[in-house]
């Protein structure tokens, strides 16, 4: 059972186009692997596709740590992982405009 202490948390809804879907779920699915197994300070890192909506994907993102949990999000930007989500994000693969909440 986890502790009841503040986290950062961030929800982001991603609109890849179709032509990059592939390419866009295997980051993904990179990205998650990494968050789960080599950052201590991620406590959740979820995603899923609209039931209505192809290739709108939400993500929900919590990060343990100092500063009520930044220092687990700050974490995970400087991981290898991260490198490759920047990577990928950087070859205009979206349809539109990512949503950060």
């Amino acid at each position: 059972k986890r502790e009841n202490v503040p986290a950062f948390c961030l929800k982001v809804d991603l609109y890849p186009k179709p032509e990059v879907r592939s390419e866009f779920i295997a980051c993904i699915v990179n990205n998650k692997a990494g968050s789960d197994n080599d950052e201590p300070l991620c406590a959740q890192y979820t995603w899923g596709e609209s039931t209505s909506t192809p290739n709108t994907f939400h993500f929900h993102e919590e990060y343990l740590g100092e500063d009520g949990g930044k220092e687990g999000f700050d974490a995970h930007t400087k991981a290898p992982h991260f490198a490759a989500w920047e990577k990928f994000a950087a070859t205009d693969p979206f349809a539109k405009e990512p949503a950060v909440y």
